[in-house]
Order: structure tokens, then C-alpha cells, then sequence
């Protein structure tokens, strides 16, 4: 085992793809330096063959010299531009994109379900003022003293509101993805990052056809980055391989981006963007593996910026939770706002209990 053996490289390619521990030779090995791998001390980035992961601690990589971590980042800097350029769509392809489509069809056909039902509702509920029934209204006090029946409110459509049918506020949902170093990391172990693939799957192919109610901006965030541009509202993917192409660009920043935590600046840009956008009602939902506590992102902290702006819903959902890390963190957000979600299968549910939280389907 050594702290140190050299310029970060790619490694040697192992025709018979045998579990590597240690060293600096081999590509695709665990627990080493160097190589590009998984759980090493230091690395271009991450790359992994399979085999079980060898984690070495945070102290042995606190070890390595800060000019050989440099020469690993910018290595990796250019790997992920390489990667990126060679992401040009072949026949072969559509057999991949096909997979992923396959195995969220049914939670696509469920969420097309709740959007139609989104787009059918005619009015908007809002709070009918000069009720005889319903809760007090606490601006009719007086009125109240003096014997005024008509001193209630309560929640219900307006009939003066235009709704769907020519209604001047549009939505606009605004999904932040985790491409994060640990999803990646972690892959092998409980498929976060394929997961996370297959909620961008259902999102995408969902709202074909709701563009003209409902917009979606889906962006990325990494350690190296706070902002990945996957999806713009205004030009959607049109096709299967424009989509397969978001989703290698999700799985290239995974693997080749430094490790870090931009949760919080990726939420505070979305959530800026949309307090420029008064005229359309903003719902941001953040899509993570909650690994918070190696970086210091805090619960009280990301729950104040949930909501900080009037106009714009925040909604958080953990696609994974080790040691329990993404559970506890749900709890310790604002009610009704975090989520667990383990399983892709569950995502249509919580959408539907975000729609229903929002009032926006009935």
C-alpha cells in the first residue's frame, strides 16, 4: 500500500478484469492511487469494473500532497470534456434508451394521468372572503362584535378566476438532479445514480404533450458544478436520443467530477431564477442522495431557503439513505416538503402527494 506513486493516469486495462486492491497499476481497481477506480486515496476520477470496493479513510486521503489532487482534477476536467464530446447517438443507443424507458413505463403512464388531471381543472381554489360559514376571518373582528353573518371564510374555486382555460399564471417545475461524485461512488451499491436516470426517464417522456400548461427545467449539480444544464424549458428533448444523450451527460459528471457538496448554491440559484419569474407559480423539486453530513449541508439551513419566497414551492427528495442519513434528514425539513424515496415505483406517489400539498389537483 503506498500514500503516493506518481502523476494521477488512467491505469493499465485488465483483459480479464480481475479484482485490483492497492497499488497504482491497474484501472478500475479499489482502495489504490493514482489509477482512475473507486475508494482510492487519490484519482482522475472514478471508474468502476464491478467488484467489491475497498474504502480507504478519509485520513489516508488527506495524506496525498495538494499538487498531485490538482493534477487529478484538471485530469479528470478534461476526461469528462472528452466524454462529453463523444457523446454522439448510434443505433446501438436506442436499445439502451429503451431499457430505462421500459422500466418506468407504468410510473410514466401514471404521472401523464396526474398532469391531465392538472390540466382539466378549470378554476383555481383560493380563499372565498364574506362567508357565513367556514373559518373566522381575522380582518372581520369589528364585524363580528356588531352581529355581520358573512364574517367566515373558506377555501374553494373563484368563480371569477379564469383557470386553465386562459389563466395568467403557468407552472413551472424546476427538477435539480444529484450528478455528484458519490453517485457514482455508490452505484454499485444500491443503483442511486440509475435510479436518478430513470426519474429524469419519466419526467421527460410525462410531460410530453403538457407543455403549453406546465413547463420543466431539469439541471444537474456536482461538486465541481452548480448548475448542469439538461433540460431548457424552451427546448425540450424531442426525440429518444436527445434524451439519451441528457442521460450520459448525468452519468459522464458523475464519474469525472471532483467531490464536493453544491445542494445548497444549486437551490439558491433555482430559487432566484424564479423570484424573477412572478407570473409563474414555481415548484422546485431537489432530487438527492442526501450525503450532507461529510460536507456540513445542515437541515435548518436548506429548510430556510425552502421557504424563503412566497411564489415558489420547494419539495426534497432522497433517492438513498445510508446510514439512515437521508430519512433523518427528511424529518428535520418543513412538513410535508422531504421525502424518501427508494424506489422509482414511489416517485408517482409522492408527486401526486406534492400536486395534492400544492392544491393544484384535486
Amino acid at each position: 500500500r503506498r500514500v503516493h506513486g506518481g502523476d494521477p493516469k488512467h491505469g493499465k486495462e485488465d483483459p480479464n478484469n480481475a479484482p485490483h486492491h492497492g497499488g497504482n497499476q491497474w484501472a478500475g481497481g479499489t482502495g489504490g492511487t493514482d489509477t482512475a477506480g473507486l475508494g482510492g486515496r487519490v484519482g482522475p476520477y472514478r471508474l468502476d469494473k464491478g467488484h467489491p470496493v475497498h474504502q480507504v479513510s478519509q485520513e489516508e486521503k488527506d495524506r496525498v500532497p495538494e499538487e498531485i489532487k490538482a493534477k487529478a482534477r484538471a485530469m479528470g476536467k478534461q476526461a469528462l470534456k472528452e466524454r462529453l464530446d463523444e457523446i454522439q447517438m448510434s443505433e446501438h443507443q436506442d436499445n439502451i434508451y429503451t431499457n430505462f424507458y421500459n422500466s418506468v413505463i407504468q410510473q410514466i403512464d401514471i404521472t401523464k394521468e396526474m398532469l391531465k388531471a392538472l390540466q382539466a381543472k378549470t378554476t383555481e381554489r383560493t380563499w372565498l372572503k364574506n362567508q357565513t360559514e367556514g373559518v373566522w376571518d381575522e380582518n372581520k373582528l369589528v364585524e363580528g362584535l356588531t352581529g355581520e353573518k358573512t364574517i367566515f371564510k373558506r377555501r374553494g374555486e373563484d368563480p371569477n378566476a379564469q383557470g386553465w382555460n386562459g389563466e395568467t399564471k403557468k407552472k413551472r417545475m424546476t427538477f435539480l438532479l444529484d450528478c455528484s461524485a458519490s453517485m457514482y461512488r455508490f452505484n454499485g451499491m444500491d443503483g442511486r445514480l440509475d435510479r436518478t436516470a430513470e426519474v429524469a426517464v419519466m419526467i421527460m417522456e410525462s410531460f410530453l404533450g403538457f407543455e403549453d400548461k406546465m413547463t420543466y427545467i431539469i439541471s444537474g449539480h456536482s461538486g465541481d458544478e452548480v448548475d448542469i444544464p439538461l433540460v431548457d424549458s424552451k427546448t425540450p428533448p424531442k426525440n429518444k436520443m436527445e434524451r439519451l444523450k441528457i442521460l450520459h451527460t448525468m452519468y459522464a459528471h458523475s464519474q469525472y467530477c471532483w467531490t464536493g457538496d453544491n445542494t445548497i448554491q444549486a437551490l439558491n440559484k433555482a430559487v432566484k431564477a424564479a423570484k424573477q419569474d412572478e407570473d409563474t407559480e414555481n415548484f422546485i423539486l431537489l432530487i438527492s442522495d442526501a450525503n450532507f453530513q461529510r460536507y456540513g449541508v445542515r437541515p435548518d439551513v436548506l429548510s430556510k431557503l425552502m421557504t424563503s419566497k412566497s411564489n415558489t414551492k420547494v419539495y426534497c427528495i432522497f433517492i438513498a439513505s445510508m446510514w439512515n442519513e437521508g430519512h433523518a434528514f427528511a424529518q428535520k425539513l418543513p412538513a410535508g416538503q422531504g421525502f424518501v424515496c427508494l424506489k422509482t415505483s414511489e416517485l408517482p406517489n409522492i408527486l401526486r402527494q406534492i400536486f395534492l400539498s400544492a392544491d393544484i389537483i384535486r
